[in-house]
């Protein structure tokens, strides 16, 4: 249901490209609608984090480390580079990839130290090319990551996007403070960051989402 949702989504804003360039009104409206697919659940428990730490080669470490310490996207942990670390701070500064939002997230030690031993080479490299010592894909990263996960012993399906996930759940359940959860995935709403807990805390979360996502409305004084 997802990946239908995705791509659905994806054409309805190819058919708004086409209608700005053609001028053929109407052509979003011929896509059908996919239902929204329910949150994912998925999060790795750290006895599992541990063993993909322990079966990564360094690039893939960096990898890891980046989704599950610090909570960023796939697209962005194949981004971030030397330019965008302070190692005065200990800090990643970096605008999202998908939300163009710009966020400052601290290092754990851990990190701190993989990040500051990377192999030199140009600081826009991205540090797992640095170690790895060249690109990969999104495609061949997914790959690569299955076969790590599995190497792990680790059989459900268990995502790079899933780390993210756990350190938010991870950090929701510690803090209980939806805002600092909002700030360490770089989110632009508390809306987002409600869906990615609701399971969890559902008798406490599920008032809020309601209460975030109703429609405003207010009296309208006829003259």
């Amino acid at each position: 249901m997802s990946t239908t949702h995705y791509y659905t989504r994806q054409l309805k804003v190819l058919a708004r490209h086409l209608t700005a360039i053609s001028g053929v009104q109407g052509l979003a409206d011929h896509i059908p609608k996919a239902k929204t697919p329910h949150p994912r659940t998925e999060i790795a428990t750290p006895a599992e984090i541990a063993a993909i730490l322990a079966k990564a080669k360094p690039w893939q470490r960096v990898i890891t480390l980046l989704a599950a310490h610090a909570g960023f996207r796939r697209g962005d942990c194949l981004r971030i580079a030397p330019i965008h670390y302070n190692a005065e701070q200990k800090t990643i500064t970096i605008r999202q990839q998908k939300t163009d939002k710009q966020v400052v997230i601290p290092a754990t030690e851990s990190l701190a130290r993989l990040l500051e031993c990377a192999p030199e080479g140009s600081p826009e490299t991205p540090f797992y090319a640095l170690y790895r010592g060249g690109r990969i894909t999104a495609c061949g990263m997914n790959d690569s990551w299955r076969t790590l996960v599995k190497a792990a012993g680790i059989s459900r399906p268990l995502w790079i996007h899933d780390m993210r996930r756990t350190l938010a759940v991870n950090l929701y359940e510690l803090t209980k403070d939806l805002r600092a959860v909002e700030q360490i995935l770089g989110h632009n709403s508390l809306i987002s960051t409600v869906h990615y807990l609701e399971h969890r805390d559902p008798q406490k979360l599920a008032p809020m989402l309601r209460e975030l996502t109703k429609p405003f409305t207010r009296k309208e004084t006829v003259q």
